[in-house]
């Protein structure tokens, strides 16, 4: 609103200092100030959605932390899918293809889905996860299955499947435990902060860059690869892999500055009273140190692991919305550069245009 007040006074400042008719003036401002409004309640409408669904995930964990069976809960859920996976083997042993199979969607797992789990985790990636590996499965191979057509690279559809349904089981036991743990407030495999808490604290220190005009910097840190890792050697070792990732980033970072778990294998950092140059040299050190460090698995001996990364100069913008998306598009510059890189966003100056040339 306070941007809208600054734009309308400067239109009609403008128009003032212009040769025109009268009429021609008032209509000018008429149109600015109608489409300026427009503006701003679209923007009310956003911050109402957001502010709803964010009470709308508070409440769903009051709720939850009610229930005194979400151990319980947990178990049930992961053996009714276990049951449908195991009634979808038999029923292809005993009627073959062209029996019509059971939909995962349709099952007693797919009901739990679809209403309990959609209230209690849909602001999760792990939850999004699962809804599009069970859209997979009922969409892709359960069709395959039923009408079975050879493929050319001699791959299985029933081993995809069994890969489909032992990763919906992991995320399932992974979103129970950081329901469980967010309380404390820090996901429980990596100690870094949980996301749920990110909203609070970069507003916060949002507002605290433009009352004190101080630099805050956001980083974003992706795992390159990393699906291979939990492909090639397991969960358990891709677990291990983010512990010590996590470990390598708070390392290089002081301890007023926050870390987050972004997304399975994605850390954002928020570098208060930090500028783009040292918010460079930081995400440098971090990538050089992964590149540097073996990380230690057990029985799959030392893996050598690396990582891209964003980085975003808070530009004065008051969403952290903003913040995010810029740091968000400067790792995928960092991907598409073949990855292992640091990439900075532009930062953009009064007149919107970005001032800050890419640099690696």
């Amino acid at each position: 609103m306070t941007g809208a007040l600054v734009i309308k006074t400067r239109l009609a400042e403008l128009l003032q200092g212009q040769a025109v008719d009268p009429l021609v003036g008032i209509r000018a401002l008429q149109l600015a100030d109608a489409r300026m409004d427009t503006a701003v309640m679209l923007i009310s409408q956003s911050y109402v959605k957001d502010t709803t669904a964010r009470a709308r995930l508070d409440e769903a964990y009051r709720l939850f932390s009610l229930d005194q069976d979400a151990a319980v809960d947990k178990e049930t859920q992961r053996a009714s899918l276990m049951e449908w996976s195991q009634n979808t083997l038999f029923a292809l042993l005993q009627a073959g293809p062209g029996g019509g199979l059971l939909r995962l969607g349709n099952s007693a797992f797919g009901l739990w889905l679809r209403h309990r789990a959609q209230f209690m985790f849909e602001q999760s990636a792990q939850f999004s996860t699962v809804v599009r590996l069970v859209e997979r499965i009922d969409e892709m191979l359960l069709p395959e299955l039923d009408a079975p057509r050879k493929r050319q690279d001699g791959s299985s559809a029933l081993a995809d499947l069994r890969a489909a349904v032992d990763e919906i089981s992991f995320l399932v036991a992974d979103l129970f435990q950081t329901l469980s743990t967010m309380e404390g407030g820090r996901d429980p495999l990596t100690r870094a902060l949980n996301r749920r808490f990110l909203p609070a604290i970069l507003g916060r220190e949002v507002t605290f860059a433009k009352e004190n005009g101080t630099a805050l910097s956001v980083m974003l840190v992706d795992i390159d690869h990393f699906k291979a890792i939990n492909d090639r050697h397991g969960h358990q070792v891709g677990d291990e892999v983010l512990r010590q990732v996590a470990q390598v980033i708070v390392g290089n970072v002081r301890a007023t500055d926050f870390v987050f778990r972004y997304g399975g294998e994605e850390f954002l950092i928020v570098l208060v009273e930090t500028g783009i140059e040292a918010a460079a040299n930081i995400a440098e050190r971090i990538r050089a140190d992964m590149e540097g460090h073996i990380f230690e698995t057990g029985s799959s001996g030392g893996l050598s692991v690396t990582a891209s990364i964003g980085i975003a100069l808070h530009s004065g913008h008051p969403d952290q919305k903003f913040l995010i998306k810029a740091a968000d598009e400067a790792l995928y510059r960092a991907k598409a550069a073949g990855r292992n890189t640091v990439e900075l966003a532009p930062i953009y100056g009064e007149g919107g245009k970005g001032i800050w040339p890419l640099a690696t």
